[in-house]
């Protein structure tokens, strides 16, 4: 493979679901980055686990994740769930 037709994963927004054990306030996650859309998965809040399901770009994302790692909350799944697609896309895909 040429480096002519290698293309960036992460240069677009995309959509990521993330799995963690545990409760996370949403709303004190979204103070560090005001681009990145975050919603939670309320009804698996009740099993102790929080679905984050979130839209930025590779810079987001690391934060989010250093961000949860420095609070010792263990993430049990990670997951692209689309590339440049916006979340209200993925949700009426699944």
């Amino acid at each position: 493979m040429s480096s002519k037709n290698a293309q960036p994963i992460f240069d677009l927004a995309t959509h990521y679901r993330i799995e963690v054990r545990g409760r996370v306030d949403v709303e004190w996650l979204r103070s560090f980055d005001s681009s990145a859309e975050i919603s939670v998965d309320e009804a698996r809040q009740m099993e102790d686990i929080t679905v984050l399901s979130v839209q930025t770009d590779q810079a987001g994302i690391v934060g989010l994740v250093r961000r949860l790692h420095g609070l010792g909350i263990a993430i049990l799944k990670f997951q692209i769930v689309s590339i440049g697609a916006n979340a209200a896309e993925v949700e009426e895909q699944r």
